[in-house]
């Protein structure tokens, strides 16, 4: 069989089986489309009344995003809503109070309600209502609410769970049998002047509690028979709490009725045909960053610096022509300063100091290349020297070890002797 022919039949074979397997592939497995949710993206990322802003402005009110309470340069016209969506942690009482005379000017605020939490200067008024049970939150105290337990209470585990599902994006998936489209009266709301009555697809939230003195002119809103929401006129405006706001956030605002709730709810103080003006959305509690205040009080001291900074700059590297040439200092050579602290010593009658000095050196030197030099014995160091220099014992006890204070050191000759046979032992080492 030649060549070719071989080659003709591995490539059949190889053809067939591939086209076997093709085949097989397409007989067991199916195109199918599946859908995953990947989260939001951009604004509704960071945002979570993002969609709500959306619905708004499709109802033709014009609505922002405003960063945080504490951010906001002043309040707005008493014809603007305020929707915050925080636990207003960094609202201190005397803001608070600030923005109340607001809603008595006719001013409209929707918050939800918070729990128990401490901001500046809550720890006093603590201790004075502990037995009264007023909430720590300067809104809900001046309105006498406080809040209640769970309108459900749930398993810690099922709990841990929804959180979970929350987190991840994952919806709940309905009981059997159970239409999520279809809600009880038990599950609905009614607002006055609505004429109808709004679901609402929420199990789970902290009832509301009022203080019987403001019962007369407070409209509670019931969910289950639990007070989900209150309504009241302070002066001319009315502030609206909500005990959970996250109907009103990206995932839950298509469900149910929740949009047509919030719209009634920002009509609160205005018909349908005469709407508010604008609705301010908030929901962060954070303090402004120092250089966003900075640029909001003083941007143009701080473009005036910038300008100034610039004009310096271009001032102070202008030149012409090539740079003159710095002249070279003149400095004393090191062997001059040695002279000189030499000659100081001498004269001082500090002989003794300039010997010990040059014995340290040498001492330096030996437990250098000798390890556990300062181990060893006088006699063991006099004998270990004196064989490697060559030298008498005697002499190597002279040179280390005599009195440094000797009248002999007295004169030139022996002291210069005596420090040129210790720099010559170094060498030799």
């Amino acid at each position: 069989m030649s060549n070719k022919l071989i080659i003709i039949l591995i490539v059949l074979v190889l053809s067939i089986i591939v086209g076997l397997g093709v085949y097989n592939f397409f007989q067991t497995h199916e195109y199918k489309e599946v859908t995953t949710h990947t989260g939001f993206k951009g604004e509704a990322r960071k945002n979570p009344l993002y969609a709500a802003r959306l619905f708004l402005k499709r109802m033709g009110i014009k609505t922002e995003t405003k960063e945080s309470v504490q951010g906001l340069d002043g309040f707005p016209n008493t014809n603007t809503v305020l929707l915050i969506d925080t636990n207003r942690s960094t609202l201190s009482n005397k803001r608070t109070l600030e923005m109340m005379d607001w809603v008595k000017s006719g001013g409209h605020i929707i918050a939800k309600t918070t729990k128990d939490w401490k901001y500046s200067g809550s720890e006093k008024i603590n201790k004075i209502n502990k037995s009264r049970k007023y909430s720590p939150d300067p809104l809900q105290r001046y309105l006498g609410v406080r809040t209640g337990p769970r309108s459900i209470e749930i398993d810690p585990e099922d709990e841990v769970e929804t959180m979970v599902d929350e987190l991840l994006g994952t919806e709940i998936s309905p009981t059997e049998g159970e239409k999520t489209d279809s809600f009880s009266d038990n599950e609905k709301i009614t607002l006055k002047g609505t004429g109808k009555k709004l679901a609402l697809n929420i199990k789970r939230f902290r009832t509301i509690l009022l203080d019987n003195s403001f019962e007369n002119k407070t409209e509670k809103i019931a969910l289950n028979d639990n007070t989900f929401m209150i309504r009241q006129k302070v002066g001319n405006g009315l502030v609206t709490l909500i005990a959970d706001m996250s109907i009103f956030e990206n995932r839950a605002i298509e469900k149910a009725d929740h949009a047509e709730i919030l719209w009634y709810l920002i009509h609160g103080l205005h018909k349908p045909i005469s709407q508010p003006e604008a609705i301010w959305l908030i929901n962060n509690d954070e303090m402004p960053s120092l250089w966003n205040i900075l640029w909001n009080k003083a941007w143009v001291f701080i473009l005036s610096l910038l300008l100034l900074f610039t004009a310096w700059l271009l001032h102070s590297i202008h030149r012409f022509g090539p740079m003159i040439p710095k002249q070279s200092e003149d400095r004393r050579s090191l062997k001059e300063h040695i002279s000189s602290s030499g000659n100081f010593y001498w004269k001082q009658e500090k002989r003794a100091k300039l010997i010990e000095s040059s014995r340290k050196a040498l001492l330096n030197h030996l437990s250098r290349i000798h390890p556990g030099w300062e181990q060893r014995s006088k006699e063991e160091q006099i004998a270990l020297l004196a064989e490697q220099a060559e030298m008498t014992p005697e002499a190597i006890q002279k040179l280390l070890y005599s009195d440094a204070n000797n009248p002999s050191f007295k004169q030139a000759e022996t002291f210069i002797q005596l420090i040129k046979d210790l720099e010559s032992l170094r060498n030799k080492l």
